[in-house]
């Protein structure tokens, strides 16, 4: 999504030269320009595309002896796979819950026993992560959280373009004045004129205003008011006035300019994609928090197990010390027997607390009732996968690159500062305004109204003004401060975007190499198992047959078990290690949320609105219409008396 969002629309290949055992002398993926729908008036060019593409290209030629596609050999080694790299679409990690388990390591019993009760509980649950990620889905109160601020953000979106909506307008007065007249002129030349100049005023003006998108303003009113005095000159008594005005206010420099007035939508608009961009990464967050929490569940259970088997046969040890006691036993070595059985008792009890505690964190994080409570045992039913999983090292970093929220929302925030730093710098300019108005009057006697609209239409022709107001800044100390921090600011950003690029690529890499390394460390536990087993059944058969015993014998045979029990752990926690590094490769090329096709919608609900995070073939929200998926497209978060996008015939700029 990134890669499309900052100006990539295709993908073509370079060949450079690279080790023949790799893609045999293929490719690095590199990246191409075009135009955006998300990040408006990105280009190829832009300092956007270019830090991406740089730190790509960068990364590639680097991590160049770990490209191609990798398989195993009958060993359990990842080696590089003979097979040609085909040119074409990025290869994208499978759902690792969707893949076929393979078979069961040899000697892992804890695998098939995993579903049986571990304590008397009253009720049981089976989970599977897909099973756990619809509790979260339908109950994360976290979530529920999390999915307010995109609708929070988009008020502010609709409160900037508020700032364009039409106006109407009134204004009322009544004006009363007695002043003692300092000139004959004023209330009249014979004797019987008054001394004291007495007014009454009178007067009403309304009508509609409308911002502009350019910076100005259009303003319609009409104006009606009376007037008397007892001036001998005041012709007609009693006049009844009307005007119809038609006045545009226009800056002409700073302030003008549809970039810099829809800058404030523009920005809001930037923010609210950020925050769909940070809600995406609180749900992959909280999924990957779930899987770490159900395999470290899984875990735990299968240490209660493993040292559930120990004690089982230490006893079995010690049961035999005991029936040969007086024959050929020291002393001491029954107390020896009891001392390995409590050590594995006690880890016993520490295995069961951290079930507990497992159970009691997976429940908070699904925010599920069913399954708080001492009374329910949480079983989980997925066995860990054992099959190797190959994506090529390009194939995740382009994915990543494309794809992670984190990066998309960087690259947000340099767009804003760009368009900061555009408005910094319109306003270090001259204010020069224009004023341009329109008007014609209507005039009559004894307070007919109806007469004065009348004749403002034709009793005299029409008003015009025209003038320009200037305001220099003499010095500009402060817009050229503000001017100044949006550069740096956005010389800050363009660097953080550059460390993100890098941290989202040096974790695909990461990710991949802990892949291979996690599945040849499974299969070498596996290897280590299979040579304790066979030595443990080597010393039980000697026991059996007579052949050994004594103290020295009987340290060995405890040591033997506790050291089997340790490798069954080993193997158990490398499997786990493996399956968890197939859903971080996953998270490290952002598709974990695309693969399970989880998406997220505005749903229609009373007068409050409301996010769902659903799956798209599971449980749909019912109570109102929902939106398009706002993680692909944050302006499907619009609502129906917004989505218009326009303000009474200003065309608003969108993203």
């Amino acid at each position: 999504m990134v890669i499309r969002q900052l100006g990539f629309r295709r993908l073509y290949l370079a060949f450079l030269p690279v080790k023949s055992s790799i893609v045999h002398g293929s490719c690095l993926a590199l990246l191409a320009s075009c135009t955006t729908d998300i990040v408006d008036n990105v280009n190829p060019n832009s300092e956007i595309a270019r830090s991406v593409q740089q730190e790509y290209r960068r990364f590639v030629t680097s991590a160049e002896g770990e490209l191609g596609s990798h398989t195993t050999d009958k060993d359990g080694k990842v080696v590089r796979s003979t097979e040609t790299t085909m040119a074409g679409n990025a290869r994208v990690p499978p759902m690792v819950e969707g893949l076929a388990i393979g078979k069961v390591s040899a000697g892992a019993y804890w695998e098939k026993a995993m579903s049986a009760r571990q304590s008397p509980r009253a009720k049981t649950v089976n989970v599977q992560i897909d099973d756990l990620l619809n509790r979260m889905l339908d109950n994360s109160n976290q979530l529920a959280a999390s999915s307010d601020i995109p609708l929070i953000r988009e008020t502010v979106v609709t409160e900037a373009e508020g700032r364009f909506d039409t106006y109407a307008f009134a204004d009322g007065n009544v004006k009363n004045s007695q002043t003692p007249r300092s000139s004959l002129l004023e209330t009249g030349t014979s004797s019987t004129a008054p001394t004291t100049l007495d007014e009454d005023e009178a007067s009403v003006e309304f009508g509609l205003g409308q911002p502009l998108i350019t910076g100005g303003e259009l303003r319609l009113s009409q104006r009606l008011g009376r007037r008397d005095s007892n001036s001998q000159f005041f012709v007609p008594k009693d006049q009844a006035d009307a005007k119809l005005r038609l006045e545009l206010r226009q800056p002409l420099l700073k302030g003008a300019g549809v970039d810099v007035n829809s800058a404030p939508m523009r920005l809001a608009r930037l923010e609210r994609d950020r925050s769909v961009a940070d809600f995406q990464r609180q749900i992959e967050d909280q999924f990957s928090e779930v899987v770490r929490s159900y395999w470290t569940l899984y875990a735990e259970r299968s240490r209660v197990l493993q040292r559930q088997r120990l004690v089982g046969e230490l006893r079995n040890v010690s049961g035999r010390i005991s029936a040969r006691t007086g024959l050929d036993t020291l002393a001491g070595e029954a107390e020896q027997a009891t001392a390995a059985i409590k050590r594995a008792e006690a880890s016993i009890i520490r295995a069961r607390t951290g079930v507990d505690n497992s159970e009691a964190r997976l429940s908070a994080l699904l925010s599920d009732k069913s399954l708080f409570g001492d009374n329910v045992e949480i079983i989980p039913s997925q066995r860990p996968l054992k099959k190797f999983v190959d994506v090529p090292l390009e194939d995740v970093a382009l994915l990543a690159i494309q794809n992670r929220p984190e990066l998309k929302a960087v690259a947000l925030q340099l767009r804003s500062a760009e368009l900061q730093e555009k408005v910094a710098k319109n306003n270090l300019l001259p204010g020069l305004d224009l004023y341009a108005g329109l008007s014609n009057s209507g005039l009559s006697g004894n307070n007919h109204y109806g007469d004065a609209w009348d004749d403002q239409f034709g009793q005299t022709d029409v008003d015009v003004d025209v003038g320009v107001r200037l305001k220099v800044p003499l010095g500009n100390t402060s817009e050229r401060a503000l001017h100044e921090r949006r550069r740096i600011e956005k010389r800050q950003l363009t660097s953080q975007l550059r460390n993100v690029s890098d941290t989202v690529l040096l974790e695909a890499q990461v990710a991949v190499r802990e892949v291979r390394s996690a599945y040849e460390e499974m299969r070498a536990r596996e290897a280590e198992l299979t040579a304790v087993n066979t030595e443990i059944g080597a010393l039980q058969a000697r026991a059996d047959e007579g052949l050994e015993s004594g103290s020295a014998f009987l340290a060995t045979l405890i040591s033997g078990l506790e050291d089997r029990t340790q490798a069954e752990e080993r193997l158990m926690e490398s499997a786990v290690t493996y399956n968890l590094a197939l859903y971080a490769l996953e998270r490290a090329a952002g598709t974990m949320l695309t693969v399970r096709g989880i998406e997220a919608k505005r749903v229609a609900s009373g007068d409050l609105d409301y996010i769902k995070v659903t799956k798209k073939n599971g449980k749909q929200p019912t109570d109102g219409a929902a939106s398009k998926d706002i993680l692909t497209d944050p302006q499907a978060i619009r609502s129906k008396s917004s989505a218009s996008g326009k303000s009474n015939g200003n065309k608003v700029p969108q993203q």
